[in-house]
C-alpha cells in the first residue's frame, strides 16, 4: 500500500477553482466520479516543500525518480501548468467545429493567464467530506458538516479568489496502462479560510468588467420602456 505523506501549507494560497463544499465532476468526461476538489495557487516556499514530498512519495511507491516531465504531479509550476492547459486544449480541439475550438482555446488561455503568476499550482480532491474551518479573530472555528452551513460557506468563504490554507495527503502511484504515467496525487483533507480576496472569473472567458468596461458610467435607464415591443408587430425579426 502506498505511503501517505501529509502536508499543511505554511502560507495562505489563492483558491482558484473551488468545489470544496459540494462535489462536482469534470464536464465531458464519461463515467467521472463527483468529488470535492480545489485548485490552489501557492507561494514558492510551499511549492518547494511539496516538490520534495512528491519526489519522496513517488520513490517510495516506484523505487526511483528520474525527471519531473516523466510523471503526473499534483503540484506543478505555474508556468508549466499554464503551458499544459494550452497543450491539452489543442488536443481537445481535434474534430471540433470552429466555434467549439474558439471556446476551448479561450478557456485554456484564461486558465494559463491565471496560473502563470504563481510559483505552484496544486490540485487536490477527495471522495469524502473535506473538513472546513475559518479564521475568526485569530481563532480557528469549525464549519458544521451540515448542508446549509456548507452551502453558505461555499458562497461567502470558499469562493474562487479567497485566501485559504489547504491540508492534503500525497500518495505516489504506479501507472495502470502503458500510455499513462507514474506519479503523485493529492487528497484534499482540510481547508481553512483565512481572508477575502477579489473574486475570480469562472475561467470560461474574460471577466465581465473586461468585456463591458467601456460601458461603465452608462445610464441604466431604458428609453424604450414605453415603446411597442416586437410582439406588437407581425414581422419576425432575426437576432
Amino acid at each position: 500500500m502506498a505511503e501517505t505523506h501529509r502536508f499543511t501549507l505554511t502560507k495562505p494560497a489563492r483558491l482558484l477553482y473551488s468545489s470544496v463544499t459540494v462535489k462536482s465532476a469534470p464536464r465531458n468526461v464519461q463515467g467521472a466520479v463527483p468529488k470535492f476538489s480545489g485548485t490552489f495557487g501557492v507561494e514558492e516556499v510551499d511549492f518547494k516543500l511539496m516538490i520534495d514530498i512528491m519526489v519522496a512519495a513517488i520513490r517510495s511507491e516506484t523505487g526511483s525518480f528520474t525527471t519531473p516531465d516523466q510523471y503526473y504531479l499534483a503540484c506543478q509550476g505555474g508556468k508549466t501548468a499554464g503551458k499544459r492547459a494550452l497543450m491539452k486544449a489543442e488536443l481537445d480541439c481535434h474534430g471540433k467545429s470552429a466555434d467549439e475550438k474558439m471556446k476551448i482555446m479561450e478557456k485554456a488561455e484564461s486558465r494559463a493567464k491565471l496560473y502563470e503568476p504563481f510559483a505552484g499550482i496544486l490540485t487536490a480532491s477527495s471522495q469524502f467530506d473535506v473538513e472546513l474551518a475559518k479564521l475568526d479573530g485569530g481563532k480557528v472555528v469549525d464549519i458544521a458538516a451540515e448542508e446549509h452551513a456548507r452551502a453558505q460557506a461555499g458562497k461567502d468563504l470558499f469562493y474562487p479568489g479567497a485566501y485559504v490554507v489547504p491540508a492534503v495527503a500525497f500518495k505516489g502511484f504506479r501507472r495502470k496502462t502503458i500510455e499513462a504515467k507514474d506519479g503523485c496525487t493529492a487528497y484534499l483533507q482540510n481547508v481553512l479560510y483565512v481572508r477575502k480576496g477579489e473574486r475570480l472569473a469562472s475561467g470560461s472567458g474574460p471577466a465581465n468588467n473586461e468585456v463591458f468596461g467601456s460601458f461603465a458610467g452608462y445610464s441604466d435607464y431604458d428609453p424604450t420602456a414605453n415603446a411597442p415591443s416586437n410582439s406588437d408587430f407581425d414581422d419576425d425579426v432575426p437576432f
